[in-house]
């Protein structure tokens, strides 16, 4: 009998790339009405920033591009953040429009939650995003823990930050850059943690080479969220367009998929209910 879900976030539980590259988009366009900036110059001093910390969601990252500073002649964020206020309220705008979770995930959240599975989150995105997403789309009360990675600069996060991660110190497993995806002792390790057997856990999630590679290495189910894979191209390119990924990230991933394309998983899924299945 199954007695853990552990499952991906970004794709899975909700489609991400729509989400934030349309709230991307409309944070573009604004600034760019703001400034008299083109969209080209704004886009390329995004992707600097996102390499920088690593992460292509960096919060508040319009405060930090050189070209704004130069705009406005200044780096204080405080008064940045009040020459943008319309950027970032069509931002946020957005964000609470388009974020939502697949047909499905709720009711199955639940279902779970209530049939004494335990449910944990496992995410490559940076403990601060995944965190506030799943307090905005009200699932994190289905989760007895979130095993994701700290920012790239943890240390020097503003003090709210910190204390706001604090407040939910119990929930967080906050992992090293050692512990990317795939990596199979780190299941086998959540599975530790969670006195779960690996034969009674389940792992489900959008990526073949990162995901369904990872859970089979460690011999647990595997599960294929295949709805996760269809984006709108527009949508994918602008994510390409900001990616905090370097050089060596792609190598990396091309790597990957050399290895890893091949891979099947144990259950394909179109919808997250079909989890129940295993339960």
């Amino acid at each position: 009998m199954k007695k853990l879900l552990i499952t991906d976030l970004d794709n899975t539980l909700y489609d991400w790339v729509e989400y934030f590259s349309q709230s991307f988009l409309v944070m573009l366009e604004k600034t760019h009405e703001i400034t008299g900036i083109s969209k080209k110059e704004l886009t390329e001093d995004f992707k600097k920033v996102h390499q920088y910390h690593g992460n292509t969601e960096h919060p508040f990252s319009v405060l930090e591009l050189e070209c704004l500073h130069k705009h406005f002649k200044t780096k204080d964020h405080v008064l940045l953040k009040q020459h943008l206020d319309e950027a970032l309220h069509s931002f946020n705008s957005m964000r609470k429009k388009s974020l939502n979770c697949y047909e499905g995930v709720l009711d199955t959240l639940k279902y779970l939650k209530e049939k004494g599975v335990v449910i944990v989150a496992h995410t490559e995105a940076p403990v601060r995003n995944s965190l506030y997403r799943l307090e905005k789309l009200g699932i994190k009360k289905y989760f007895k823990n979130l095993y994701a990675p700290k920012d790239k600069y943890h240390d020097f996060l503003d003090e709210r930050s910190l204390n706001w991660l604090a407040e939910h110190d119990g929930f967080l497993k906050l992992l090293s850059k050692d512990e990317l995806k795939p990596n199979p002792k780190l299941l086998l390790d959540i599975c530790n943690r969670e006195n779960v057997q690996i034969e009674e856990a389940v792992y489900v999630g959008d990526s073949i080479v990162k995901d369904i590679s990872m859970a089979n290495d460690a011999g647990i189910t595997s599960v294929w969220a295949e709805y996760g894979k269809q984006h709108n191209p527009l949508y994918w390119s602008t994510l390409v367009s900001i990616t905090h990924w370097t050089k060596a990230d792609v190598v990396r991933e091309e790597s990957l998929k050399k290895a890893f394309a091949q891979s099947q998983p144990s259950l394909r899924i179109q919808n997250f209910s079909e989890l129940k299945k295993l339960f």
